[in-house]
């Protein structure tokens, strides 16, 4: 089988060539832009946090907060988690999964006790 008269391929244009790559670079520089800046994590419309996080500077605990606290331990009600517990008496997160380490914050029981200090739930159990 012969090949016709030409089997050069036609000229290309060397502005494509130079160009093609640095839009791709471009474009690749504007991905890495938009994802870094939507994982920042400085969210400067204050209410929208996120679930695993509280701020304890100027919070000031509910009225069932403030009891929660001064007992020691806190009972877990229907639709509670580790935040919601946070924002009621001001203890961060961290603190309180690090007092409850053998709760599993997504299995939270209804009716189960909570310590708010060390041992709090100790006071509960002895009546």
């Amino acid at each position: 089988m012969e090949r016709g008269p030409s089997s050069d391929p036609p000229p290309t244009n060397w502005a494509a060539r130079i160009l093609a790559p640095v839009a791709l670079v471009v474009a690749a520089l504007v991905v890495v832009a938009i994802v870094s800046g939507s994982l920042d994590g400085d969210d400067d419309r204050g209410g929208n946090r996120d679930r695993g996080e509280t701020a304890t500077a100027g919070c000031q605990p509910n009225d069932a907060g403030r009891e929660a606290i001064s007992q020691g331990y806190y009972v877990l009600e229907p639709g509670d988690d580790f935040a919601s517990l946070a924002e009621e008496t001001c203890i961060d997160v961290e603190e309180i999964q690090r007092l409850n380490p053998n709760l599993d914050p997504q299995l939270l029981p209804e009716g189960g006790c909570v310590d708010l200090k060390p041992d709090g739930c100790k006071v509960l159990a002895e009546g």
